[in-house]
């Protein structure tokens, strides 16, 4: 991956999980990583880490639920780099009820922040690619893109659709010479997961879905985005790679209930 060297990278999300994984695989690679969250604490110990390793990384504050955070991030990488050749949509937030009780303030919020704050950091990230005439959006979508599962509405009609809107940017944008993908994490082993992950009854049926039969690591999830992102997929564009171990190749629609 060596044409990331030097590259403005803009993670959403990257300060925990799977996003910080991703944030750390780029600074590897040599490119410059800017990282958003809420939680301005917890990217300040990012970006300290990617630094102690060597790495080029900033970090600042981001809500992607509202457009003047989007915006105001967005000016801040310009202040600083004049530039944005990767954006990753990391962020993202899940909620578990029943269909007939699900409340619509988490509707509302997951969709806020899965779905719409994906589509406010095309836009506002989108608009300078355009001017420049080049770039590559990888969006963190989900089996729920693909599959469904009980309890999770909200989360897979945000992943669905995010889904369909990644592949809306990649016709349209594609003339602009900006590739717009997506990778669908499997069954990962993070601090998010690991409550779920310890019911060996739930566990166990995972792995016997997932033809390989392990939880994925944050890293592979990481190289797959790094792949997309740089000039070795300079002919990918619209598509959504699975990084699941096989999951959805052999798995039939519907992922039983925890």
């Amino acid at each position: 991956m060596k044409e990331l060297k030097d590259q403005v990278v803009v993670v959403t999300g990257g300060s925990r999980g799977i996003g910080r994984s991703i944030a750390e695989k780029f600074a590897v690679y040599g490119a410059k990583v800017v990282i958003g969250s809420r939680t301005i604490s917890e990217v300040d110990n990012t970006v300290a880490h990617i630094r102690e390793n060597g790495g080029l990384a900033e970090g600042y504050a981001l809500d992607v639920g509202e457009r003047v955070s989007c915006s105001e991030f967005v000016k801040q990488v310009y202040s600083k780099y004049n530039r944005i050749h990767v954006l990753v949509n990391c962020a993202g937030i899940n909620s578990r009820f029943p269909a007939e009780d699900y409340p619509e303030d988490k509707w509302e919020s997951i969709l806020n922040i899965n779905l719409t704050g994906t589509y406010r950091m095309c836009q506002e990230v989108g608009r300078q690619m355009i001017l420049h005439g080049n770039g590559s959006i990888v969006n963190i979508t989900s089996m729920m893109s693909h599959i469904t599962a009980p309890y999770q509405g909200a989360y897979a009609a945000s992943k669905g659709a995010l889904l369909q809107y990644t592949k809306v940017l990649a016709v349209e944008w594609a003339k602009h010479n900006i590739r717009v993908n997506a990778v669908s994490p499997g069954y990962i082993q993070t601090s998010l997961s690991a409550n779920v992950m310890k019911l060996p009854e739930y566990s166990n049926n995972l792995l016997k879905k997932t033809p390989q039969g392990r939880f994925g690591k944050p890293e592979e999830v990481a190289e797959a985005v790094c792949f997309l992102a740089s000039s070795a997929a300079s002919f990918i564009t619209g598509v959504a790679l699975p990084v699941d171990g096989g999951f959805l190749a052999g798995h039939p629609h519907i992922i039983p209930a925890e």
